[in-house]
């Protein structure tokens, strides 16, 4: 038992010969269900115009899918390489903060030998002037008459 799937005659099933339309085939064929209505055919070709429409989707859809998976093996061979220059780049900081950071310790070490000692001497050198001054200043304050600011006549 078969299924026809012609227009004519679609989903309907009949018994035959496998060689049916060959040569040497016997010409033994019987339907087994009735012929169909009109209604049924009309139907009938309405699907199949359906089934043809989204074949065409389908085929659409393919090589839209198709061009898709080509775009995303492209992005995703990118994103492979950022990936690795990722990885350099992280490196390379880790490096350069690494020699910042001794640079940074060197000039430091330096500062502090080189002016530690002479902020210690700017420091001597301003206590001494004020020093001088006020003691200047005070050997000029006994030449001149003391005033009684707190006297009311």
């Amino acid at each position: 038992m078969r299924t026809s799937l012609t227009v004519k005659n679609p989903g309907r099933r009949f018994l035959g010969c496998m060689n049916y339309k060959e040569k040497n085939g016997c010409n033994f064929f019987v339907w087994i269900d009735p012929e169909t209505c009109p209604r049924g055919l009309e139907y009938a070709k309405i699907m199949q115009a359906k089934k043809e429409e989204l074949e065409k989707q389908v085929e659409v859809l393919k090589m839209k899918n198709e061009r898709l998976e080509r775009g995303r093996q492209m992005v995703e061979e990118e994103n492979d390489a950022l990936v690795v220059k990722l990885a350099d780049l992280t490196e390379m900081n880790v490096n350069l903060t690494t020699t910042i950071e001794a640079v940074n310790a060197q000039i430091g070490a330096r500062k502090t030998r080189e002016i530690g000692p002479s902020y210690c001497r700017n420091i001597i050198v301003v206590v001494v002037i004020v020093f001088v001054i006020g003691v200047l200043m005070s050997s000029v304050n006994h030449n001149y008459p003391k005033k009684n600011y707190l006297y009311l006549p």
